[in-house]
């Protein structure tokens, strides 16, 4: 396949969980072990970079991915959090401690060494682990609510 036949497969999906099923078929089609070319695979590969890491359809400007807003209209209403959607993860800090049973049974899991919450798949152990500064530096992010209150002016 082409890089423009492999772009066409992209074409009109909808979400980035979409993309990754229509890259692992095609990944399972295109491997030279299953009777792909070497050309081909990094072919894929490269497109796939392109759409996801470098988010050329998936930008922040792009519409929230649905299973994404449903997440976050669960979590809108505790007080004294901080929620913001970094990339394809949801990340939640600030006065958790009341909540945890509740972030647990959503999905959420807790990030040790960030000392926060995140919701969305993670890829496995990074041996280089990057800050979470790093992580919106690449994805990009975006505040959704802060746990900041306002100070009443006289």
């Amino acid at each position: 396949m082409t890089r423009e036949q492999i772009l066409k497969v992209f074409e009109g999906i909808e979400g980035i969980k979409e993309a990754k099923k229509i890259y692992k078929t095609l990944a399972k089609k295109l491997h030279p072990d299953t009777g792909g070319t070497e050309e081909e695979f990094k072919i894929l590969n490269a497109v796939y970079t392109d759409l996801i890491e470098n988010k050329i359809y998936f930008s922040n400007d792009s519409k929230i991915d649905i299973e994404l807003e449903k997440i976050i209209s669960l979590i809108l209403h505790f007080e004294n959090i901080t929620i913001e959607l970094i990339g394809s993860w949801i990340w939640i800090s600030g006065d958790t401690k009341a909540i945890k049973e509740q972030l647990k049974k959503i999905g959420f899991k807790w990030a040790t060494k960030k000392k926060m919450w995140f919701y969305g798949e993670m890829k496995g152990i990074n041996p280089k682990e990057k800050s979470l500064e790093e992580i919106k530096a690449k994805y990009g992010s975006e505040t959704l609510k802060t746990n900041q209150k306002q100070k009443l002016s006289k």
